[in-house]
C-alpha cells in the first residue's frame, strides 16, 4: 500500500513527459532513425502542405544510412514522416518502414479562440453594443420628434386660410362696372346692375310701394343713385377709351363700400371676378 502513491507519481511524470516529447503546431520536432537502402532526401512541398521535412543529417552505416530528421506539424494529428521522403538516386522507397509521429494542438479542443477567458454578463442579453443601439435610437427619436412637431404645426397654420370679408355691394357692381367701361358689358349683365341698384336704393329711399319704371325714374334723378346710372348708360352707347373712366367706377362706387350685397334678396349670379377681388382685398 506504501507504494501506491510513488507508483501513480511515476505514472504522472511518464505521461507529462510523453506529451512533454509531442511537438506542437508550428515547432519543430526530432528524431533519429536508421534506414535501409540508398541515401534519401526531403521531398519537396508545397505551402498547403500538412507537415514540412528537412534533413539535418546523415551518417552512412552498414546497411544503410543513419538519419536525423527535423519536422515542424502545421495541421495538428499523426502523420508518416516516409510520405515526405524521396531516394535521391530515384530509386523506390517501399523497404523504408513507416516513420510514424504526432504533432500537438496548440490550445485545446473546446478552446473558443479567446486569449483571455471572458467574464459572464450579469445580464447577458443586454450586452454592450445592445445598450449603445438602443441608446442611439432613442436620441434620435428625441432630436426628431421636436422637428416633426414643428412641421406639423407649421402645416396646420398654413392650412388656416384667413376668413374672407362678406362681399358687398360694391364689390358685386365692380366687375360689371369695368365691363361696361371696356364696353363688354351685355345687355342681360346692364339689367342685372339695374336690379341691384333699385332693390337697394327702394329699401333706402322707400321707394318700395313704387312700380319698377317710377322708381328708376326717381333714382336718375338721385344724387348718388342717378350719377352711377347715367355713367352706366353713358359707358353702354360710348365705351372710353382712357384709364380715366376706372378711376370714376372708384368714386361712384364710394357709396356702396359698406353696403351689404343684396343677393339674398333677388336672385342674381354670383360673378368670378367679384369673389375673386374680395378674397385678394
Amino acid at each position: 500500500m506504501k507504494c501506491l502513491p510513488a507508483i501513480l507519481i511515476a505514472l504522472v511524470l511518464a505521461a507529462a513527459a510523453h506529451a512533454a516529447e509531442l511537438p506542437t503546431v508550428g515547432m519543430e520536432g526530432r528524431i533519429e532513425i536508421d534506414l535501409p537502402g540508398t541515401p534519401l532526401d526531403a521531398k519537396a512541398v508545397n505551402d498547403k502542405a500538412p507537415l514540412v521535412l528537412r534533413i539535418a543529417s546523415i551518417a552512412p552505416t552498414k546497411d544503410g544510412s543513419h538519419y536525423d530528421l527535423r519536422y515542424i506539424g502545421l495541421v495538428p494529428g499523426k502523420h508518416d514522416l516516409k510520405s515526405y521522403l524521396v531516394r535521391i538516386d530515384g530509386s523506390s522507397i517501399a523497404n523504408v518502414p513507416s516513420i510514424p509521429v504526432e504533432v500537438a494542438h496548440l490550445l485545446p479542443d473546446d478552446h473558443r479562440g479567446e486569449l483571455v477567458p471572458a467574464a459572464a454578463a450579469r445580464w447577458p442579453f443586454f450586452g454592450g453594443y445592445r445598450i449603445a443601439a438602443i441608446v442611439t435610437v432613442l436620441m434620435w427619436l428625441a432630436l426628431l420628434l421636436p422637428i416633426l412637431l414643428t412641421r406639423r404645426k407649421r402645416n396646420d397654420g398654413n392650412a388656416i386660410a384667413p376668413a374672407s370679408r362678406p362681399l358687398t355691394l360694391a364689390d358685386r357692381l365692380r366687375p360689371l362696372l369695368d365691363r361696361a367701361a371696356n364696353g363688354t358689358l351685355s345687355t342681360d349683365e346692364k339689367a342685372h346692375v339695374e336690379r341691384l341698384l333699385l332693390t337697394h336704393w327702394q329699401r333706402r329711399l322707400k321707394l318700395t310701394d313704387a312700380g319698377p319704371a317710377a322708381a328708376m325714374v326717381a333714382l336718375r334723378q338721385h344724387p348718388q343713385a342717378g350719377a352711377l346710372l347715367r355713367s352706366l348708360e353713358d359707358w353702354l352707347h360710348r365705351p372710353p377709351q382712357s384709364s380715366r373712366a376706372f378711376a370714376d367706377i372708384a368714386l361712384l362706387l364710394e357709396p356702396y363700400r359698406d353696403v351689404a350685397d343684396p343677393l339674398d334678396s333677388i336672385d342674381l349670379p354670383v360673378t368670378t371676378e367679384a369673389t375673386t377681388e374680395v378674397t385678394a382685398t
